[in-house]
C-alpha cells in the first residue's frame, strides 16, 4: 500500500497540489479588489485547505469548535509541526481567520501576492524592526479579522513544542483580545520539515476555550504566553510534549 500511495502523490496529489494553489491564487488576486479581501480571503483559502487534506486522503478529527463564537474575532495560536499545519487551519478551524506568516513566503511567484491580496501579514524573523508587521496585524485585528500565529516562529525539528514568542501576546494585551490556543497533532509525521513525501497519518486539532487578556495586571503578556503554551501542551499526544 506504501508504493500506492507514493505513486499516487508524485503522479496525481502534488501535480494537482500545485495547479490548484496557482487556480486559487489567481482568483484570489481577480477576486478580492471585487468583494473584499474579508470574504475572498477566507472562502477561498478554506477549500483549498479543505481539498489539500482530503487529496492526500488524511483522518481529520477537530475538537472543541464550540469553544469559538463565529461573531467573535480572536488571536489563534497554535503550535507548528508541518506544512500541513495550514491546510489543516485554513480547512478545519471554521473561522475566518488572516494570518501571520514568515516574509519568504511572499516571494513565491503569484502565490505570494495573493497572500497579500487576501489580507495576511508577512513577519520577517530575522529584523529587530518588527514594528511594521506589528502595526500591520494590529490594523487587521481593528478591522475585525481574526488573526492566526504560530507562536514558535518556525516549524519544529522534533515535532515537539518550543518557546514561543512575544508577539501575538503583545497584539492580545494591547487589543484586549482573546486568545485560544491551538493543539496540532499528527502533522509532525504527515510531512515533517526536511521531507519531500507525505505520510498518512490521522491528524488532530483540538481548539482550546479562551483565555482573556487582563490588561491591569502588569505581567500579563508573560502570562499569556505562560497559560497559551501549558493549554496547548494539554492538548497534545505525549511524544510532542
Amino acid at each position: 500500500m506504501k508504493i500506492f500511495y507514493l505513486i499516487w502523490q508524485y503522479c496525481i496529489a502534488f501535480p494537482i497540489m500545485i495547479i490548484s494553489t496557482i487556480i486559487a491564487s489567481l482568483l484570489v488576486i481577480i477576486l478580492s479588489p471585487i468583494f473584499g479581501h474579508r470574504v475572498i480571503g477566507s472562502v477561498i483559502p478554506r477549500a483549498w485547505g479543505w481539498f489539500f487534506c482530503r487529496l492526500f486522503l488524511l483522518p481529520v478529527k477537530v475538537e472543541g469548535k464550540e469553544n469559538i463564537d463565529p461573531k467573535q474575532e480572536y488571536i489563534f495560536v497554535g503550535n507548528h509541526q508541518s506544512l500541513f499545519d495550514i491546510f489543516l487551519l485554513e480547512g478545519y478551524l471554521g473561522h475566518e481567520t488572516k494570518w501571520m506568516m514568515k516574509k519568504e513566503l511572499g516571494r513565491i511567484p503569484i502565490f505570494g501576492y495573493a497572500c497579500k491580496c487576501a489580507g495576511f501579514v508577512y513577519v520577517d524573523r530575522f529584523s529587530r524592526k518588527v514594528a511594521s508587521s506589528m502595526n500591520k496585524a494590529d490594523s487587521s485585528l481593528r478591522d475585525h479579522n481574526s488573526l492566526a500565529v504560530f507562536a514558535e516562529g518556525t516549524r519544529s525539528l522534533t515535532g515537539k513544542v518550543g518557546a514561543f514568542k512575544r508577539g501575538a501576546f503583545i497584539l492580545a494585551h494591547d487589543l484586549n483580545l482573546p486568545i485560544v490556543p491551538l493543539s496540532i497533532n499528527g502533522c509532525y509525521e504527515v510531512m515533517p520539515k526536511g521531507r519531500f513525501y507525505v505520510r498518512r497519518y490521522p491528524i488532530r486539532l483540538v481548539i482550546h476555550q479562551p483565555i482573556l487578556p487582563e490588561p491591569e495586571n502588569p505581567d500579563d503578556i508573560v502570562t499569556l504566553r505562560t497559560k497559551t503554551r501549558d493549554a496547548v501542551l494539554e492538548g497534545l499526544d505525549p511524544q510532542y510534549k
